[in-house]
């Protein structure tokens, strides 16, 4: 009788022991499995957009440095820094003794050859009166009384060149404002000389507040992205919890391959005086591609010395697809290579994943 109980009790804890060391592989296949799946998603293609900021400045729609154009004293000065002029308005007054005597020595010149052509003029006029009775005046005499009065008419023309030349640099004694708008420098004071070429410096700036000019560097990668037409949001430190807009005004048409940027020039109406020229500000864009584009995670894409790649997985195989970064958002990266809509990608992408090996994904949402 013991022995058919003793049997039964080894029967019972092998059979018990067996099932064990099976449920134990079974538990072990499935986690071993488990960490063979890689995540995955399914690419799909999606709008694609985001607020980009960028540094910009405010500039003057207008600035002119005024300088003297001729050698001379200050001897007086009519403005100082912030007042306002109008377009023409004396802003100072030089005195240059030496061009005052060219400008009298030129007039007298044209005195003098005025003087000389009409008496050329009278005496050719009485030659060629006389002229009329056969006779009475030689040809070649006349001839000469008519080149000496076209001579003297030419030199009456240099003469009054030279001295409307004269003139003018009488003229440049006067220092006026190009047009309206801000006295913001001033660099002379009554007694100084100013236009000597080895001190030349600009006597005053003038600016043009009112209008102002925004220019903003816009990357390269972005040019094609920012829609067209759009007013242009921005926000400077000076005037706070406030933004303005501006509106497109030319662009350079040309990326500038020192910075890969594009110069974008924006204009703002500043009646009110509340923005100042050479203010930092802030711009806003709204960047909006016209067609949807691929947008996976950032972890997605595998970077390398040579090359940045996804990983695509095709009939449980691995491919390195190559592509090239765009706009980069919150949740993740524009990209663009040899890819389709419903291409399955790894969730991570690695270098360590070798092409063409084979593996199991666990399909998610990206």
């Amino acid at each position: 009788m013991k022995q058919p109980i003793i049997y039964s009790v080894i029967v019972f804890f092998l059979t018990l022991y067996l099932t064990s060391c099976g449920e134990k592989k079974q538990a072990a296949e499935a986690s071993h499995a488990e960490e063979d799946a890689k995540q995955a998603f399914m690419l799909k293609k999606q709008s694609v957009g985001k607020a980009l900021k960028l540094p910009a400045e405010l500039l003057p729609y207008e600035r002119a440095e005024m300088n003297a154009r001729v050698e001379g004293f200050v001897r007086k000065v009519m403005v100082d820094i912030g007042d306002k002029v109008k377009a023409g308005q004396v802003l100072a007054v030089l005195e240059a003794p030496e061009a005052a005597a060219r400008y009298a020595e030129a007039t007298a010149q044209q005195q003098e050859a005025k003087a000389r052509y009409m008496g050329s003029l009278d005496r050719f006029q009485r030659l060629s009166a006389a002229a009329k009775e056969e006779g009475v005046i030689a040809e070649s005499e006349l001839v000469n009384a008519k080149n000496q009065m076209l001579a003297d008419s030419a030199a009456i023309a240099s003469a009054q060149s030279t001295a409307r030349v004269y003139q003018q640099l009488q003229d440049y004694l006067t220092v006026r404002a190009p047009f309206a708008g801000v006295i913001t420098s001033r660099t002379i004071d009554p007694g100084d000389l100013v236009g000597n070429s080895s001190t030349n410096q600009p006597l005053f700036t003038v600016e043009q507040p009112d209008r102002l000019r925004l220019r903003v560097h816009v990357p390269e990668a972005y040019v094609n992205s920012i829609p067209a037409g759009e007013p242009l949001s921005f926000t400077t430190n000076a005037v706070v919890s406030k933004s303005f807009e501006a509106d497109l005004s030319r662009k350079s048409s040309r990326i500038d391959p020192a910075t890969r940027t594009e110069l974008w020039e924006y204009e703002y109406e500043n009646t009110s005086g509340e923005l100042k020229p050479g203010m930092y500000t802030t711009a806003q864009f709204n960047l909006k591609r016209q067609n949807e584009s691929f947008v996976v995670p950032y972890t997605a894409v595998a970077t390398t010395l040579e090359r940045k790649f996804v990983v695509r997985i095709k009939n449980g195989k691995v491919e390195w697809v190559d592509v090239r970064q765009g706009i980069s958002m919150n949740d993740g990266v524009e990209i663009f290579g040899d890819l389709n809509e419903g291409d399955t990608l790894l969730s991570r992408g690695s270098d360590e994943i070798k092409a063409g090996s084979s593996i199991r994904v666990d399909l998610q949402n990206p």
